[in-house]
């Protein structure tokens, strides 16, 4: 919202300020929440300086449609859950690395176009693959249907252990304070992972319902809510 100073004069300007004054003590209390915790997430690889070819801004758009994603830079082995798109082709290690997590049963969403240029590499047929239609244009992706998110997103947020019923461009964010949980294939460790804070995003002009681990949420429109334990 402060990124542009002149912009902060004119149209909606002022009023933007307006409302981001009367939210910050809202917004600083959520910081302090988050900064206690370790997100609990699915790994969102981006090497460094690799180009997103033709899926510019693909992680924007996937966590619009309910994937809790964080973002790393070096190949996510240790994490419970992995999104890569074709940012990942700088790292040259990719088929050996991606194989091995394959192997582990923990699932691995690819975009389409990252499935195409590795698929000669990597056995992609595991049950714990999943590809995600992007077809070189990201933000399509907000435009998918509430029943081809749920069955997108519950293989992965199973990971997690969280089920998530929401329609499109509505943002989840998971957060723990038992590191060794989110970050390690330790499986003792995620069974007994327990969610200890959430946010639900609601992008949307209108008011949404969702399903956050079986319980029924209302969220106003361009609203959040958040619970902490």
């Amino acid at each position: 919202m402060l990124f542009h100073f002149g912009g902060l004069h004119h149209e909606t300007g002022p009023a933007d300020i307006d409302a981001l004054r009367n939210n910050i003590p809202e917004l600083l209390a959520v910081a302090r929440e988050v900064q206690r915790r370790e997100p609990a997430a699915i790994a969102a690889y981006k090497p460094p300086n690799s180009s997103p070819e033709d899926e510019p801004r693909v992680f924007d758009y996937a966590g619009m449609i309910g994937l809790p994603l964080v973002p790393c830079h070096q190949f996510p082995t240790n994490s419970p859950a992995a999104f890569l798109s074709v940012h990942a082709l700088t790292d040259l290690k990719l088929p050996s690395e991606l194989g091995q997590f394959i192997q582990t049963g923990r699932p691995v969403l690819l975009t389409d176009g990252l499935a195409r240029r590795i698929g000669n590499q990597v056995n992609l047929t595991a049950t714990n693959v999943y590809v995600l239609n992007v077809q070189a244009h990201p933000d399509s992706l907000i435009e998918l249907s509430q029943a081809r998110l749920d069955d997108l997103r519950a293989p992965l947020l199973s990971a997690l252990h969280t089920t998530f019923q929401a329609p499109n461009r509505v943002a989840l964010y998971l957060f723990s304070t038992d590191r060794r949980a989110v970050q390690a294939p330790d499986r003792a460790a995620l069974n007994s992972f327990t969610h200890e804070g959430w946010v639900v995003e609601n992008f949307n002009n209108e008011p949404v319902t969702v399903v956050l681990n079986g319980q029924s949420l209302n969220i106003a429109a361009r609203g959040w809510i958040f619970r902490w334990n």
